[in-house]
Parts: structure tokens; sequence; C-alpha cells
């Protein structure tokens, strides 16, 4: 495909686009009324058309996130930028009202943050205009050729960093993007690639090999909130946890494909976990905070006693599942648990980052459906620092193993953290490779 033809193709689809857009907005707005602690996204939809009336400061740098897991990715980034760079306004982009909640509350330093213009000519040229930026750094597989273009049009350094591409995407990129994808791959300074295979898939798909380097995952180098540790060891003592057997399952989702539902599924491992060890907990957290309410019913009509983060109910003796109904507190919950599976892998998603249980010296479990994740999953299991459960069969089996040897779940916990600490340091590399953009 040619830069021409995707300008013709996004314009006419430009309508949909648009529609898609306001009712994202519309939608979080609504969600404000029932959760009180969201945050306003100022000026959601006409941000998408470069429409700020706000006054952004110039002459900083521009980091676009796309979603929730990308953006906390980004926050040892930025505390970086702002410590070296003090003086330049950040400004960071969100693809998703969920990735906009997680950066207006918990950036840990202070940001301009608005959502991404679309990908128009008009809409980006109005953005950059706006902000000025002496660097713009784009997040994994965020690939727009129009900025791309107008940020090489304008002499602006743009970085790809912590640069991956699954199989699917990669499949997908090489069957369409064609010299269009090339060239918007080559107006980057750098490409910073998570692992190896993500480097030989840009390659594949027409970059420059001197424009490519392997820096690592910056999510290997997430920050733990202070006393996040202490946080969770005061609530067990709290609600009478401290010698119950904990997990978590976090970041849950729906079936894609329209069976049961991963809570569902993992809802009968417990049951089964139950028979044997009756006073075990499961902290259920899904993913997205537009199906709490729906995860709530399914707990209702699921026979098991359970209780609400969201309703400030305390953890009684006979609750069998807490429902983590917030935003924000995972950390407290990989804190508090005794093993972490992480969703989006018993139904066919694609997985979730594995990395914050890992720091938290936990056991981490997944389910078989990890393709978005391969390399990082891949770097786990090559130290046979993961387990993958396919069934909840197999997870309760598996919970029952670590609730009755202690001594296993220390001993995959460690191995797992001893994985995620080998792979630390892509923050200072990429800070490096940055400071020849920002001198």
């Amino acid at each position: 495909m040619r830069l021409s033809v995707y300008r013709l193709l996004t314009t006419l689809t430009l309508p949909l686009i648009a529609w898609s857009g306001w009712k994202r907005c519309k939608k979080h707005e609504a969600q404000r009324q029932t959760q009180p602690g969201l945050p306003e996204i100022p000026h959601c939809f006409a941000a998408r058309f470069g429409r700020n009336p706000a006054a952004l400061a110039k002459g900083g740098i521009w980091i676009h996130a796309v979603s929730v897991g990308e953006t906390r990715s980004i926050f040892p980034l930025l505390s970086a930028l702002k410590q070296r760079y003090p003086n330049l306004p950040i400004t960071v982009t969100s693809g998703s009202t969920q990735g906009a909640i997680q950066a207006l509350r918990f950036s840990p330093v202070p940001i301009q943050h608005q959502m991404i213009p679309y990908d128009f000519n008009f809409a980006v040229s109005r953005f950059l205009r706006q902000i000025e930026p002496k660097l713009v750094i784009m997040i994994e597989t965020e690939i727009w050729p129009n900025l791309y273009q107008a940020c090489s049009d304008l002499q602006i350094p743009l970085v790809l960093a912590n640069a991956r591409l699954k199989e699917k995407s990669f499949d997908a990129y090489r069957k369409w993007g064609g010299k269009m994808l090339q060239d918007a791959l080559n107006q980057t300074r750098f490409i910073a690639a998570q692992f190896p295979v993500d480097a030989e898939h840009f390659k594949a798909l027409g970059a420059s090999t001197d424009k490519i380097k392997v820096l690592g995952n910056l999510k290997f180098d997430l920050e733990i909130p202070t006393g996040r540790v202490a946080d969770a060891q005061q609530w067990k003592q709290e609600n009478g946890l401290t010698d119950r057997f904990i997990w978590a399952a976090a970041s849950t989702h729906a079936d894609p494909q329209g069976g049961q539902s991963e809570e569902q599924l993992l809802l009968e491992a417990h049951r089964e976990l139950l028979k044997t060890q009756p006073d075990a907990l499961l902290i259920l957290v899904p993913r997205h905070a537009d199906r709490f309410e729906a995860v709530a019913q399914q707990l209702q009509q699921s026979g098991l006693q359970s209780a609400q983060r969201s309703q400030l109910q305390p953890v009684a003796a006979d609750t069998q599942v807490y429902l983590a109904d917030t935003v924000g507190e995972l950390m407290l919950w990989f804190a508090a648990c005794n093993a972490a599976f992480v969703g989006g892998s018993l139904v066919p998603f694609g997985g979730h980052n594995i990395l914050e249980p890992a720091a938290l010296h936990k056991p981490v479990i997944s389910g078989p459906h990890f393709a978005n994740l391969k390399a990082l999953f891949d770097t786990f299991i090559e130290e046979d620092a993961l387990t993958l459960c396919a069934t909840p069969q197999a997870l309760a089996a598996h919970l029952l193993e670590l609730n009755n040897h202690p001594e296993k779940q220390q001993e995959l916990g460690e191995r797992a953290y001893c994985v995620f600490a080998k792979q630390s340091g892509a923050l200072e590399r990429l800070m490096h490779e940055l400071a020849g953009l920002l001198h």
C-alpha cells in the first residue's frame, strides 16, 4: 500500500471513525456517573481531531501509549525524563479511554494529557503545531503513516520505543503495509526493539538494519509503588487473611469468541480448589472497568460467597471470592496473594503482562493463549519460571500443589523474579540513546 491510497481509505472511513470515537468518549462520561473516582478526560472527542482549546506548553517531549499496559510501562520512563530534563514539558497521549485513566490518575510526574489525534493530516498537523515537540516517542506498535510523515517533514525526531510485533500484526503488516509501512519505519530516528525476534520482524518489513536497536522491554524496569507490600500485609491483617491461601486472577476477559467468560472458568477452578482447601480465597480483577458490573452479577449467580472492593465490603471468614472492582490497585492484589494467574489467556485473547507478579516474587500462572506476548513468555518458559494451565481442572490442581507445599511457592516465585531481574536495564539503555536527540 502507498501513502496516497492510505489517505484515501482513511478519509472515506472518517464518519465511522468519528462515530466510534464519540461513542467511547460518551461511554466514559457515563461511567464517571457511577464511578466517581474516574477522572475526566478533557476534550476527549475534540482532541481526536487535533482540537484542544487548552493552552499546552511547547518544545517538550511527546510520548504516546495506546492502552493500559503500555501506559503503565512508560511510568519509569516519565520519571527518568523528568529527572534528566526537568525544564522540558512532557505530553502524554492515549489511544483508549482506559489508557487515559491510567495516565491521568497514576502518572508519577506532571504531564500534559489528551487523546491522540486520529491519523488524518489535518488533525496531526494541528496538534504538532500546538505542542511543537522536540522529540516524539511512540510506544510498542504505534505506527501511524501520516504522523510519521509529518514529523519527518518538520524534522521532528521520532522514536519507536519498546517496539514489538506480535505474529498476527506482523503477518498483517507484511500483507498490507508495503512501501508505505517501509517508509514510515525508516522515518524514525531509531526503533528500540524489545527482543531479537521483534528486530527480525521489523527488518523483514523493510526497516533499515542501522535503524534497529535491541534494547529490551521497558516493562522489566517497572517500579513497585512505595509501601505497596506493606499495604498488602495490612489489608490481610485487617481482614484476618494471614493464614489463608490467596490466589489472584488478574486482567480477566470475556471470551472474544462468545464462549464462557474467563471469570466463569476461574470460578470453576476455584470451586474445585475449595473442595480440598475450603478457606482458599480468590481475588478476581477484571481487566476493564466497564465489565465490573457484569462480573459482579456473575458472582451473585455463582452460589459462592463474595465481597466487593468498590462497596468497601470486608472479607469475612466465609468469603470465597473478593471482586477487586477498582482501578489502579493491581499491584496491591499481586502483593497480597500466594500465587498469581494472569488473564486474557484461558480465553483466546492473547495474554497480558506477567512481569508485575514476577517482580513481587510470586509464582506466575497463565493459560495457553499468549500469542500477543510470545517473546516475553518464552523468556520465562525457557527458565521454567511460568506455569501454563490449559483447563480449570489443571489450574485447580496446580493451586492445590502450591497450597500444600509452601516451599514450592517460594521456589517458583524466586525463579520468576530471577528471570525478571535478568532482563532489566532497558530504560537505562533507552535513555542513553535518547540523549543524543535531546542535547
